[in-house]
């Protein structure tokens, strides 16, 4: 379930500290150490997969629970900021080397509060 030379796996075992956002069953957020927006989170699987490409069919139910909790999270700051509309909010996931992935561990970066459009596209 753990690969021990994961730093995601270290930081979900709580031997790496970290300032966790939301915590369910399966699912960890943190706040990112680098953010790129006023609100960057990782939103992590507490299974070891390394990404989107080695899931397997049953372990989707990830998936399903990392977007049930970005959508609570993104709730929470519209409320937070009393927005009477939905908040916008970027999802990215970075699959294989080439596409920018540096941790081997499927995460999703959760980023809101900044517009990555204007202009030109600067994530």
């Amino acid at each position: 379930m753990f690969d021990k030379n994961c730093v995601f796996c270290k930081i979900i075992q709580k031997e790496i500290p970290s300032e966790i956002i939301k915590e369910t069953e399966n699912i960890l957020v943190i706040k990112d150490l680098h953010p790129k927006a006023p609100y960057h989170y990782l939103v992590i699987p507490k299974k070891h997969i390394v990404n989107l490409n080695y899931i397997k069919d049953n372990d989707l139910f990830y998936v399903t629970e990392m977007g049930k909790v970005i959508r609570d999270i993104s709730k929470d700051i519209q409320k937070e900021k009393g927005l009477n509309k939905p908040l916008p909010f970027n999802l990215i996931s970075n699959n294989e080397t080439e596409a920018g992935q540096s941790v081997f561990h499927m995460h999703w970066h959760f980023l809101s509060g900044k517009n990555f459009y204007e202009g030109d596209l600067k994530l």
